[in-house]
């Protein structure tokens, strides 16, 4: 199926409601809690990218834009929780894949084992990455958005190819692994409630551009992330991070209007992460 077909046959299961890909994150009232003050970010999109509300067994997790053409999440957005229990431990061959991006008229993400998903393997494989894309490859799948961010109700949804960019090791388990840390051991315990996004800088659009595994997914020159908290007083504390995904792996503190003129350059067009900035 080429992508265009793809499209077109997701286009029509939307119209007839049962797609959790979304015209807009509003469409799914479950799905808007996940941005500060219910406003997702602007500027990110494209005709190239998905609304995915994740869900899994019934219940919705966090909100991701999906690059089609990527084939890597532009960003993830999610409300920064406890973690109670240890990484899940499941193969990366298990990891979960987005029946919707293939047009299966399934809500919750599913394992690639799954029937529907073995009948619909073509069209799974044109319309995301998957574990063959990265194996062999000398790099990691990278969480966007980490599973230590999560209670145990939401860590396993974490798990998903739509939740995976190209990681270099010493980066994933290094400074951006330290920043990830951070969030959850400092900035946690002082917010009533914060509100994360997580992303990438993808190093070209397409495959002609940039650097590529199997000249199907992005690997990205950049990982950011950026929280919006909110204290039990009222005040706001809201900063950005830019890390580098090649060697020295510098990650970089950045107020939130550097963080978002750095991705306004990289997509093209005004970028805004937060309603008022978190102001």
């Amino acid at each position: 199926m080429t992508f265009l077909k793809l499209s077109l046959t997701l286009l029509v299961l939307c119209s007839w409601g049962f797609c959790e890909v979304l015209q807009d994150f509003s469409d799914v009232s479950e799905c808007q809690k996940f941005f500060y003050k219910g406003q997702e970010p602007l500027g990110m999109a494209s005709n190239s990218t998905a609304n995915i509300c994740q869900r899994l067994q019934g219940s919705y997790h966090y909100a991701t834009l999906y690059h089609r053409i990527a084939r890597v999440p532009i960003y993830s957005a999610y409300i920064l929780e406890i973690s109670t229990t240890s990484r899940p431990d499941l193969s990366s061959s298990n990891w979960y894949l987005e029946p919707m991006l293939a047009g299966i008229t399934q809500k919750d993400m599913l394992q690639p084992s799954n029937t529907e998903m073995q009948a619909n393997m073509e069209y799974t494989i044109e319309s995301q990455a998957v574990n063959d894309d990265y194996r062999n490859s000398g790099l990691t799948r990278g969480h966007v958005n980490p599973s230590q961010h999560h209670s145990s109700a939401s860590q396993l949804s974490t798990f998903t190819y739509t939740n995976m960019a190209p990681q270099e090791s010493t980066f994933n388990s290094g400074t951006w692994n330290q920043y990830e840390t951070f969030l959850r051991d400092k900035i946690l315990p002082s917010c009533t409630q914060t509100h994360v996004l997580s992303g990438v800088i993808l190093s070209g659009f397409t495959p002609v551009e940039g650097k590529w595994l199997r000249g199907r997914v992005n690997v990205p020159s950049f990982y950011w992330s950026a929280f919006c908290c909110v204290k039990a007083d009222g005040t706001k504390r809201a900063e950005g991070r830019l890390g580098r995904n090649t060697s020295p792996y510098d990650v970089v503190t950045e107020t939130v209007p550097d963080l978002e003129a750095v991705l306004s350059k990289a997509y093209g067009r005004e970028v805004s992460l937060f309603y008022q900035g978190c102001q």
